[in-house]
């Protein structure tokens, strides 16, 4: 895949994700509608879409409520990550050179296959970018089964405090503000990356 190609990729995953969330801000769309649109989302945030992970299941969070999102969340991140695990895999490296480089390869690759402990903190706490993980899982030569294993029990945790720190915060403060706040979180995140595309070009 070209550079052109996949940031014309990119930018549809980011016009999709920004009118998903959008409509995830409207209380009176029914959650049969806006649950499945949310899993959608953060399938798209794990597999292209450079958003802040995090301040997409806090909106979630915000929106549905901790019982609600935390099952949603982790529906979304398992299946984004399976996808992006086995998307690097098979097809290799050159869909994902601009995503993570060789130096960034070699430096994890060790770490993947004999620090497991380390990985499945990676996908425990919110804090790593763990969509990059999974990446290189897929271009090292650690088995699948024994990545997802690490990376699906590590999920319930992460997914379960994304979840109760997106309820609890519009708990706090109340769901306009919260919603509020995350979207400038998500706004800042893409002017970033745009900044870094254009550095590369």
């Amino acid at each position: 895949m070209t550079p052109a190609k996949r940031k014309l990729l990119v930018a549809v995953g980011v016009i999709v994700v920004i009118v998903a969330a959008g409509t995830l801000l409207f209380r009176q769309i029914p959650e049969a509608v806006s649950a499945p649109l949310f899993v959608l989302v953060v399938i798209i945030e794990v597999v292209i879409a450079p958003i802040p992970g995090g301040a997409v299941g806090y909106l979630g969070a915000a929106r549905f409520g901790f019982w609600t999102a935390w099952p949603l969340l982790y529906i979304g991140n398992v299946i984004g990550t399976t996808l992006v695990f086995f998307l690097a895999r098979r097809l290799g490296a050159p869909i994902f050179e601009e995503m993570v480089s060789d130096k960034t390869r070699d430096r994890y690759n060790d770490k993947l296959k004999n620090h497991p402990f380390l990985l499945w903190l990676a996908y425990t706490v919110p804090v790593v970018p763990v969509d990059v993980l999974s990446v290189l899982a897929g271009l090292s030569n650690i088995s699948a089964r024994r990545f997802f294993l690490t990376a699906f029990t590590g999920y319930l945790i992460y997914t379960a405090i994304v979840a109760y720190v997106g309820s609890s915060l519009a708990q706090f403060i109340g769901v306009t503000e919260t919603l509020s706040i995350l979207g400038s979180v998500i706004l800042l995140g893409l002017i970033v990356w745009i900044w870094k595309e254009n550095r590369k070009d």
